[in-house]
């Protein structure tokens, strides 16, 4: 049956239920799981499933479920699966850090996560960061995918709870802190499916849609030191558009343009750069330019991302916790140059792509 009479199909069948829903309001689908009610053509999950090559009737009953509303003019609304944060989502570490110091205190950032890729020779290279979002699912750049395969590389594992991971602790993965009775535990994580925005590309230089979702093979076990991000599924936690706009990003990657990975995480405080400079600096002969999917921050000297940090978080403390803006995406070829600021892919532009992916092929 072809994609246009399944559409009709299903369409006519949800008319027939005559319920009016208010468009763009929550909505809980058949299973419990907290959506929005939009349109279908605006619901990644349900064109995909309407795509099936296997279209079955229980999936036209399963679809009518789904319907929240009707429009004035006929047109039916679904109840589109939309992410959650689990509660308790990006705590603030319980310590003070050191003013001024660059690295990060071990389980300050209990979301982070380090992509391990097996190489052609079978050795494993840590490269690249990610954010723990849930039990079993990290979000990263789709660059370093992207890279990877380039050089004949493998995904291997994603690794929570590190800290230096040049570190190797003999045959131990557990460390125990001073004042803390729980040790902290790094742990590799086998991968299910690495997912990349299928709109990715490189233009001019310019990284769009540089985004990617790691689906774990077993669920994470939460600790003290490991727990999730929030994403801004409520922007209002999210500062508005400003150049006052603070943000933290955190990774593995090199102090310098010089330098090889650092091994111990650091951070970085960064300022918002104002996206009208931003596509000035980071000018295409196109459209193809900066856009609303990405966030420009930094450009003071040596207040930078740089190479290894890619596909790490850009993050936002906000109403007492900690909350994913953006992921480290691409900048100059020379880290923390005055006036040229990083680029990060703008996360909130993405959670409809993300909830898409996180329940595909499955009812809920």
């Amino acid at each position: 049956m072809s994609l246009w009479r399944i559409v009709c199909s299903v369409v006519c069948l949800m008319m027939v239920v005559q319920c009016y829903g208010q468009e763009s309001q929550p909505c809980l689908t058949p299973k419990g799981i907290a959506g929005r009610c939009i349109r279908v053509r605006e619901c990644g999950y349900v064109l995909h499933l309407m795509r099936k090559d296997n279209f079955e009737y229980s999936d036209t009953k399963y679809l009518e479920n789904l319907q929240c509303g009707t429009l004035p003019g006929g047109l039916p609304l679904v109840c589109c699966p939309q992410f959650t944060n689990e509660p308790l989502c990006g705590p603030m570490a319980p310590f003070r850090r050191i003013y001024g110091g660059n690295d990060t205190e071990f389980g300050e950032y209990r979301w982070m996560a380090l992509l391990r890729f097996q190489t052609r020779q079978h050795t494993i290279n840590a490269n690249c960061g990610g954010s723990l979002i849930s039990k079993r699912f990290v979000l990263t750049a789709a660059h370093c995918y992207k890279s990877a395969k380039s050089k004949g590389w493998e995904i291997h594992s994603v690794r929570l709870a590190e800290w230096n991971h040049m570190n190797h602790r003999g045959n131990k993965d557990c460390k125990h802190l001073e004042d803390y009775d729980e040790p902290i535990c790094r742990k590799d994580y086998d991968v299910e499916r690495f997912v990349i925005h299928p709109d990715y590309r490189v233009s001019s230089g310019i990284h769009i849609n540089d985004i990617a979702l790691i689906e774990l093979a077993t669920d994470v076990e939460y600790s003290l030191f490991v727990k999730p991000i929030c994403l801004p599924v409520n922007t209002s936690y999210l500062p508005s558009d400003g150049t006052e706009t603070e943000y933290t990003a955190a990774g593995w990657g090199s102090t310098d343009e010089d330098n090889a990975l650092s091994y111990r995480l650091k951070y970085v405080t960064l300022r918002a750069f104002d996206s009208e400079r931003c596509r000035k600096v980071f000018q295409t002969p196109n459209d193809n330019g900066i856009g609303v999917g990405h966030i420009c921050a930094g450009g003071v000297r040596g207040q930078d991302t740089c190479h290894g940090d890619s596909g790490g978080p850009l993050m936002v403390f906000s109403e007492g916790a900690w909350y994913l803006a953006g992921i480290t995406s691409f900048g100059w070829p020379r880290c923390g140059k005055e006036n040229f600021p990083g680029v990060y892919t703008n996360v909130s532009h993405y959670l409809g792509w993300i909830a898409q992916e996180m329940y595909r092929d499955i009812k809920v």
